[in-house]
């Protein structure tokens, strides 16, 4: 008789086969880190240069809007200093006129009046020398007249054959002489 013989029991299987050991993991863990610690410090320097690069475009594109703006403006700015400019020469013009105008209009109104005031002059002295002539005249004929009723007071006649009886004075004529005087001509 056979006996049947137990089946051999078989080793049990290893489970840590195929795994890592601790020493391998610890190994790989701090291959690990270091690559993520190298790729954040290669991504940081990647983010820090774009960030600068953009920035640095930023402060390049304001510069140029800022001078854009700063020429506009001085641009602006120069118009308005030309239409002032402008403005004044009108407005001195104008008036530069208005004084030439003025002033033609006072030199004529200056020269109207010396006229007038010449003119009365003028006649001032006409008239001053028409009375004292009148008054050397009057004088004269007074003193004449003085004269003939002397003459005629005193009856003093001339009587000449040919001629008959004549008052002194009587048919002669008479002139004025440079000082007014009476003189027979």
């Amino acid at each position: 008789m056979s006996a049947a013989m137990p089946p051999m029991q078989m080793p049990p299987q290893s489970l840590t086969a195929g795994m890592p050991d601790p020493s391998t993991i610890g190994k790989q863990k701090d291959a690990y880190m270091k690559m993520l610690d190298e790729q954040v410090k290669q991504g940081t320097q990647v983010l820090e240069a774009q960030v600068k690069h953009q920035k640095e475009y930023l402060l390049g594109q304001a510069d140029q809007q800022k001078k854009q703006f700063i020429m506009q403006i001085d641009m602006e700015v120069k118009q308005q200093e030309m239409a002032l400019d402008q403005q004044r020469m009108e407005q001195l013009m104008a008036l530069q006129q208005q004084a030439a105008q003025q002033k033609a209009a006072l030199e004529q109104q200056a020269m109207q009046l010396s006229m007038e005031y010449q003119q009365k002059k003028a006649e001032e002295e006409m008239q001053k020398q028409q009375f004292e002539m009148e008054k050397k005249q009057q004088e004269m004929q007074m003193k004449m007249q003085e004269e003939m009723s002397k003459f005629q007071g005193a009856g003093q006649l001339f009587t000449t054959p040919a001629l008959g009886t004549a008052m002194p004075g009587a048919g002669a004529t008479y002139t004025y002489g440079p000082n007014g005087e009476l003189v027979p001509k």
